[in-house]
């Protein structure tokens, strides 16, 4: 049976519940970074790749511009009725024999959750990336309830094993070069072969060979969903490695 969290209205953390919030103002955080050279460098290179990348995907597509503004529009139209969309939903969802919980607030869906996980008499989940989970700041609730969780999109898991936090919204890892991330695993990663190279090829394979053990052990996974279909209680999750169907 499958369970879906719903949010009857945007979430509002508390005040250091999250990862959305940093510890320094953004003008003293700013100035540091700035600062940083290597950082710098990283970035430079890390968006000048996906600039390139996306550039060559937009210029296969004629009506690219035209697409890009149906989909803003289709958006805002469904979010003007979010209310509306997702009692349906859990109509939906119900009656294909899910379970729907509504939450108040981060704290009562941090709670739920736990309570979920508990239940089945676990102390370890795996996680699809999720952005709502971050804004909750789900991974530290289920911590203090002894509970691990193990984030299983590449970039996700190489903050989560620097003991870091995640730098942009869709590449949570971009202010990292190769170097950076074979000495996290080095440091982080249960294992790992201790001649770990910085190339991508070596790097992917250290990473799936620990996913792999987790996910052939895990008997709970946690998972977002990029789209929810309020007239069939579908739930899409979009990912390229693989864990959204291995979790």
């Amino acid at each position: 049976m499958s369970t879906f969290l719903g949010l009857p209205a945007p979430v509002t953390a508390p005040r250091g519940v999250g990862q959305l919030r940093g510890e320094q103002g953004f003008p003293a955080a700013a100035g540091r970074a700035v600062g940083d050279a290597q950082l710098r460098r990283n970035l430079g290179h890390a968006t000048g790749t996906i600039r390139a990348k996306r550039a060559a995907v937009v210029g296969e597509v004629a009506d690219w511009e035209q697409l890009r503004l149906a989909g803003q529009a289709i958006k805002a139209a469904t979010m003007a009725r979010l209310d509306e969309h997702l009692v349906r939903l859990e109509r939906a969802v119900t009656a294909r024999g899910g379970v729907v919980h509504w939450a108040r607030d981060a704290n009562h869906a941090n709670a739920i959750v736990a309570g979920l996980v508990r239940a089945t008499g676990e102390r370890e989940v795996v996680k699809v990336k999720s952005m709502a989970t971050q804004e909750i700041g789900l991974n530290d609730a289920l911590a203090a309830e002894g509970i691990a969780a193990l984030e299983t999109d590449l970039a996700e898991l190489i903050v989560q094993l620097g003991d870091d936090l995640p730098s942009h919204i869709l590449v949570p890892a971009i202010h990292l070069n190769r170097a950076e991330i074979r000495d996290v695993f080095r440091a982080g990663m249960p294992g790992v072969d201790p001649d770990l190279t910085d190339e991508p090829r070596a790097l992917a394979e250290q990473a799936r060979r620990h996913l792999r053990a987790k996910f052939l052990s895990a008997k709970v996974a946690v998972s977002g969903a990029n789209f929810a279909v309020a007239e069939t209680g579908t739930c899409l999750v979009v990912e390229s490695e693989g864990n959204g169907r291995m979790c």
